[in-house]
């Protein structure tokens, strides 16, 4: 029997299939244009037409969060799956041909984004090229690449002298096909686990920086600029952040209970309960 899937795996996809579910279908669960303004209604309490209350400008709290969750989502995922294809694919080149110029110039670079904080690097970015969603990700990306980096180099280091990968090399396999074929493969659940946890952190990071503005701008909803917005009537009427944090708390822990259930589910030296 194969081993069974962990409570925790189970949760968060069930937890994030609802909110991905509630996000993507927007139009259908909500019932108010996101954008429309009404004065007469601002900082409507919660009730039945208002789940999540209104903000400032009358604008129904629960539409933007769900239109909001499009844009922090979207963006999050593609932020992510760049810099993973970017940093598995430096880190698999890497150590297959480590101690080159090419091995020692990666590396420092890596060092040298480790020890420079990102906030810092999304602000230059923000600063130099203006404050927009696309600059954000972009700076993300050239940031983010670095953990899958290392962790590819380090797995195709510890395998590349395995017998497989000798005899494919003595079968005369090139290069290309043995990471493709003999290195990949055995990347490839490490760096997906590592990309579970590494998503709610960027996610929150997405959600910090709109926050301070040098993300998406108004008046496009997203979980970080609308807790920004609300944070003004926050004594007044603390119901307007409800529907951005909820939303943000709720997938971030998702997205951690489904690595943990990931990194149990895979883990070589676990005991099979039959």
């Amino acid at each position: 029997m194969g081993k069974k899937c962990p409570l925790n795996l189970a949760s968060g996809c069930v937890l994030l299939t609802l909110i991905i579910i509630l996000v993507a279908g927007g139009p259908l669960f909500a019932v108010h244009d996101p954008l429309a303004a009404n004065a007469d209604n601002r900082l409507a309490g919660l009730s039945g037409d208002h789940p999540f209350g209104t903000d400032r400008y009358g604008r129904d709290v629960f539409s933007r969060t769900l239109y909001g969750g499009r844009t922090t989502l979207i963006s999050s995922f593609a932020a992510l799956g760049a810099a993973l294809a970017l940093g598995v694919a430096l880190g698999m080149f890497t150590g297959m041909f480590n101690r080159t110029f090419f091995d020692a110039v990666v590396m420092r670079l890596v060092d040298v984004l480790m020890s420079f904080p990102f906030m810092v690097f999304a602000m230059v970015i923000a600063a130099l090229f203006g404050a927009s969603l696309l600059n954000l990700l972009a700076a993300v990306i050239a940031v983010w690449w670095v953990p899958f980096a290392r962790l590819a180099r380090s797995i195709v280091l510890q395998t590349k002298n395995e017998i497989s990968v000798v005899a494919a090399k003595a079968l005369g396999a090139s290069s290309g096909r043995i990471i493709l074929f003999e290195m990949l493969p055995k990347v490839i659940s490490p760096v997906f686990i590592m990309a579970t946890f590494e998503l709610g952190t960027l996610i929150l990071s997405i959600s910090a920086l709109s926050f301070l503005g040098l993300g998406a701008q108004p008046p496009s909803p997203e979980w970080g600029s609308m807790l920004s917005d609300g944070r003004a009537h926050f004594f007044q009427a603390p119901h307007i952040l409800l529907g951005p944090a909820l939303f943000i708390m709720l997938t971030v822990l998702a997205l951690n209970l489904i690595g943990e259930g990931l990194r149990d589910r895979m883990d070589p030296y676990e005991i099979i309960r039959m």
